[in-house]
């Protein structure tokens, strides 16, 4: 049976455990509990504890319900707007361990696998993950899956580089030890080499979102590539195995605009 949990984004491990309210003593009347904090809670991607409910679950969840920007979103097929300026992405061979943290698998590097500079901001890859099916659409329609570059600053700014995934192609050498991590979590000394994992076309969308997971926090600056990348039916099938069904669905727009643009790569 297929795993059907929500994956974790960027540094959020929620432990799944449920807070159980205290008992009055000597007959006093009991207090309310606290809404339980937010590592505490488990959330999932249906039913009483899926999307629709988790701004319920626990305060510091509100974000995914009264969020005005929230992610992910339908992209268009090309944005009309430009942004101004270009990100520039230093790639450098490394090696990481695939963790199961019991909503998806994480490709995490020993080593700066990428850095993101953009709005004068320097980004450093914390960890890949993915989503099956996609969660950002194009035009409407989702694709086989998604992978997550989560990048962040010192500071704690988010951006997260998405790669969307089509199946049906031949195997994808690049990707091949995230696959393996995932059949195998647990393994480690997987190579990574973020710029052969990239699309070759450099163009982007570009929004101002939020995590796709509680808490939902938002300001999170999304980098999407326009061009998917292949991956066999084969390696489909392994990330399919491993979590299916762990995509938020598409939230409002509202007035946020999609930007499109270019990235520069550069490999060490």
């Amino acid at each position: 049976m297929k795993k059907l949990a929500l994956p974790v984004v960027l540094l959020l491990a929620p432990l799944l455990a449920s807070c159980a309210p205290g008992s009055a003593a000597d007959g006093a009347a009991s207090e309310a509990p606290p809404p339980p904090a937010a590592g505490e809670v488990h959330w999932s991607y249906e039913g009483e504890e899926g999307p629709d409910e988790w701004g319920e679950l626990a305060a510091d969840f509100a974000a995914c319900e009264d969020g005005d920007a929230q992610s992910p979103i339908d992209l268009p097929d090309h944005a009309g707007q430009k942004v101004t300026g270009h990100p520039r992405i230093t790639s450098s061979r490394t090696v990481g361990e695939s963790v199961d943290t019991g909503h998806t698998i994480q490709l995490v590097p020993d080593g700066d696998a990428s850095e993101i500079e953009w709005k004068g901001n320097e980004f450093g890859l914390d960890q890949v993950h993915f989503h099956m099916p996609s969660e950002h659409t194009v035009e409407g329609k989702a694709l086989d899956a998604e992978f997550h570059f989560v990048h962040t600053t010192e500071s704690g700014k988010v951006l997260v580089l998405g790669v969307l995934a089509q199946g049906g192609g031949v195997d994808n050498k690049a990707w091949q030890p995230f696959v393996d991590g995932a059949a195998e979590p647990g393994s480690d000394e997987l190579p990574i080499d973020v710029a052969a994992m990239l699309p070759a076309d450099p163009t982007f969308e570009e929004y101002a979102g939020s995590l796709t997971t509680p808490p939902c926090t938002e300001g999170v600056d999304w980098v999407i590539y326009h061009e998917p990348i292949e991956l066999s039916a084969e390696q489909i099938a392994v990330l399919k195995g491993a979590y299916e069904g762990n995509a938020r669905p598409t939230q409002p727009q509202g007035t946020r605009e999609a930007y499109e643009g270019t990235i520069t790569l550069n490999q060490d």
